[in-house]
């Protein structure tokens, strides 16, 4: 019939394996992002791509029904998600390895420019903690994308900073109406020191 809307996707019942199953606990840095993330800064909109620093993270918010969790194919296509979302009155987060911003600069650029707040959270950084020589792109890509585009961005070297860096952010974005990138680097989410 003309009009009408697809089903939502079913999410998982609490008794299934997903998300859920792999919850890291209330000590873990996933637990302290996710925590600011809803409680504090009240995100209800979430795209991921996959990454191997975020991923309790974005399990967290997947296993949450009160966030609409999208995982997509290409960062690009998970941050116009995102400026729609905004667009429609959500407030969304994109998780996303820094390698990816890379990809969003045309998209990035858009979004500011039509003043569309949005938070990105991008695992790895330029300077501290990055062991493998397979991240030296990723290292200079992600910074250097939001520098360019002259993004607020910050990265959090410290899990102390975790939530208070995520609650700043989203003041940030719902008061200047900006995206911002916090990039947080795998040690921090291990819980560890570089």
């Amino acid at each position: 019939m003309v009009g009408d809307r697809r089903p939502a996707v079913p999410r998982p019942s609490a008794a299934a394996p997903g998300p859920a199953a792999t919850d890291p606990g209330e000590g873990s840095a996933a637990h302290d992002a996710y925590a600011a993330l809803r409680r504090s800064a009240g995100v209800d909109f979430a795209v991921y791509l996959p990454d191997s620093v975020l991923h309790q993270v974005a399990g967290l918010l997947e296993a949450d029904p009160e966030v609409r969790t999208v995982v997509c194919s290409r960062e690009d296509e998970g941050v116009a998600l995102a400026v729609g979302a905004s667009l429609a009155g959500r407030l969304p987060v994109v998780l996303m390895e820094g390698s990816g911003m890379g990809y969003c600069g045309l998209i990035l650029a858009r979004a500011l420019l039509q003043r569309t707040a949005m938070l990105i959270l991008a695992s790895h950084n330029r300077v501290l903690g990055e062991r493998f020589d397979y991240h030296g792109a990723t290292r200079i890509v992600g910074e250097g994308t939001a520098e360019g585009l002259g993004l607020p961005r910050l990265v959090v070297h410290d899990r102390a900073m975790l939530r208070t860096a995520i609650r700043g952010a989203v003041q940030t974005i719902q008061g200047q109406k900006v995206p911002v990138c916090l990039f947080i680097p795998g040690y921090v989410m291990l819980g560890g020191a570089p």
